[in-house]
């Protein structure tokens, strides 16, 4: 079985990747995002206020297709990109299906989400005092960092930082290790063209996760025997530890179901290993990840699903994704 594994893993892991540096700076005409007295021809460059460090845009006016060269958070079809949508003919009226960003203005229940994270009973989480709304960025947002917000990262002033994702334990910053598709994914993943997520340690993407989902993260009650209280994640959640056998990695199976890697693997670039190049495959087999089952910023599909968990159906031989393309044997 695990040699199955290793050699089905091969495929999924011909991949060509960019380097996350190469891509973390913004260039071009600076006139595109700043202005430097907001007045132009008699009226407010930015009419809906004042923003940061001069830009002429919020985070949602750059990412919802204003900016050509800016991820567009609000797409839907060809141009969704990996993290999903908040697209509201998408994740519909249901706060289960998106991410509630103050920013997003046709989010669904805006107030008081951090006060009801799922998962931060018991997960050593602590919602900032007063905090009420989720941000993009800032003390109460995902990228940037909680001092300081999003400044200095689209200059690359954290060259490392996957995604300008940086985990805070409180006291200091790790940036997320990964690396990032040069058009984040648009018109799904490919098999040569698809995000490399960190699986393991203090860097991986699961970890930043649980800076507010805590309870959902950890090896607590997610060892391989009963009872199991949430699906493990990171170590330990090896690939050629789950049910079943004959993994077939396809671009529709990094779409809905994509692997994460180890530090050592990607830091190695064995994560580019090819079958065409006759290198062998040595390293331990792929990590399951936050990602590989949900999308951070929302979906069609409950939960941020990936996939509709409801039509998952065991034992009737058919292979229906999402949950059965790593558990082959219930199929």
């Amino acid at each position: 079985m695990r040699k199955i594994i290793m050699a089905v893993l091969l495929a999924f892991l011909s991949v060509t990747l960019v380097s996350v540096s190469a891509y973390a700076a913004i260039s071009g005409t600076c006139s595109d995002c700043h202005t430097m007295h907001n007045s132009q021809d008699g009226a407010a460059v930015d009419s809906s206020g004042t923003n940061d460090n001069l830009t002429k845009f919020d985070c949602i006016g750059c990412h919802s297709g204003n900016i050509a060269a800016a991820p567009n958070v609000t797409g839907e079809g060809a141009t969704m990109t990996a993290g999903g949508t908040f697209k509201s003919s998408i994740v519909g009226s249901t706060s289960s299906r998106t991410h509630n960003v103050r920013d997003i203005s046709w989010t669904v229940d805006e107030v008081a989400l951090l006060n009801t994270t799922p998962g931060s009973v018991a997960g050593g989480f602590t919602e900032p005092a007063g905090a009420t709304e989720l941000t993009c960025a800032g003390t109460t947002g995902c990228h940037g960092q909680a001092t300081g917000g999003f400044s200095g990262f689209h200059h690359n002033a954290y060259p490392n930082a996957y995604r300008f994702l940086r985990i805070n334990d409180g006291a200091s910053y790790t940036d997320v290790n990964g690396v990032g598709s040069a058009d984040w994914e648009v018109g799904g993943a490919t098999t040569t063209n698809h995000n490399i997520y960190d699986g393991d340690g203090t860097n991986s993407i699961s970890t930043f996760c649980a800076m507010c989902h805590g309870g959902f993260h950890g090896g607590s009650n997610t060892a391989s025997s009963s009872p199991f209280q949430r699906h493990p994640t990171d170590e330990e959640a090896l690939i050629d530890n789950v049910d079943g056998a004959g993994i077939t990695i396809t671009s529709a199976t990094i779409n809905e179901t994509p692997f994460g890697f180890t530090s050592a693997q990607i830091a190695l670039g064995m994560v580019t290993t090819d079958v065409t190049t006759g290198s062998a495959y040595t390293a331990p087999n792929g990590l399951v990840t936050c990602l590989s089952c949900h999308r951070a910023h929302g979906s069609a599909q409950s939960d941020l699903l990936r996939f509709d968990y409801s039509t998952m159906n065991a034992g009737n031989s058919v292979d229906n994704g999402g949950c059965e393309t790593c558990h082959t044997a219930q199929r």
